[in-house]
């Protein structure tokens, strides 16, 4: 299995402020170890392999136990994903012509609630099928799992849109409940769902330490019951109740006003403030 990582600096830019306390370069690198962590733990990985130009990732990941090659190519995920299964040892090498002498997959860094137990199933799912085999994610338009068996050409098609992309290369949907497999994180909103779930060790103890801190506009608000609704900057609306608005202190609030919000540990609103106050 590889999973590619990109420097922390560059990759993620959508979740740049979810929490605030926290530099975006933990938090990137965070949630890439729980999946590393994950992978690890999955009876079906043989080897983990990660995939990164990025000092850090390189080095946590193999202390968790991966097998760790830089990112030569740098011509970006897919690429890297071929150059991680064309390395040997392990048995997973890919000849030129892209097909694999042992089972294969590529999986997405940013799943950071991912259960061993859901990858195993999606990964004997897919060599059921006999066929080069996908996860759709939440969403349902990105990729998050991309499985081929021993002799199929493992063509990625990862980027915006890769599910369509990965269906119309003759690649088959999964369709298999795999929620904490298909729980990637791009946004803010996306990572409170994540919590929801149970994210692993890396990840929680930031999203404990920082109280899950997210930035959006008001949208709604009925004075009478003290409760709202906040448009977040991933365009995802989040409700929140008088015992979040009594706990930040505030008296009223206005259409389009700027309010940060923190969560608990299951992403319920428990506390909505103006950014600039502690």
């Amino acid at each position: 299995m590889v999973l590619p990582v990109k420097r922390l600096g560059a990759g993620k830019t959508r979740l740049r402020g979810a929490l605030p306390a926290v530099s975006h370069e933990r938090l990137a690198l965070a949630l890439a170890l729980d999946t590393v962590a994950a992978a690890l733990d999955c009876p079906e990985v043989a080897v983990a392999r990660v995939v990164t130009d990025d000092p850090l990732v390189a080095q946590a990941s193999a202390r968790l136990g991966a097998d760790v090659v830089p990112d030569l190519p740098d011509a970006g995920l897919n690429a890297a994903l071929l150059y991680g299964l064309g390395r040997q040892p392990a048995g997973i090498g890919v000849p030129p012509g892209g097909r694999a002498a042992a089972p294969a997959a590529a999986l997405t860094a940013d799943l950071p609630a991912l259960r061993a137990a859901e990858l195993a199933a999606a990964l004997r799912a897919a060599q059921a099928a006999n066929q080069l085999a996908f996860v759709p994610d939440a969403a349902g338009t990105g990729t998050t799992l991309l499985a081929a068996p021993a002799g199929v050409a493992m063509c990625p098609r990862f980027g915006p849109g890769s599910a369509a992309a990965h269906t119309a290369g003759g690649a088959l949907a999964l369709a298999g409940e795999w929620p904490s497999l298909r729980r990637d994180v791009d946004t803010a909103a996306d990572l409170a769902a994540a919590v929801r779930l149970g994210v692993g060790r890396h990840t929680r103890a930031l999203v404990a330490g920082y109280g899950a801190r997210m930035q959006g506009t008001v949208a709604t608000y009925d004075p009478e019951s003290r409760s709202g609704t906040v448009l977040l900057d991933d365009g995802t609306q989040v409700e929140f109740g008088s015992a979040a608005f009594d706990a930040g202190g505030l008296r009223l609030l206005r259409f389009g006003q700027r309010l940060q919000l923190e969560q608990d540990a299951t992403g319920a609103v428990t506390r909505v403030t103006l950014p600039t106050l502690p």
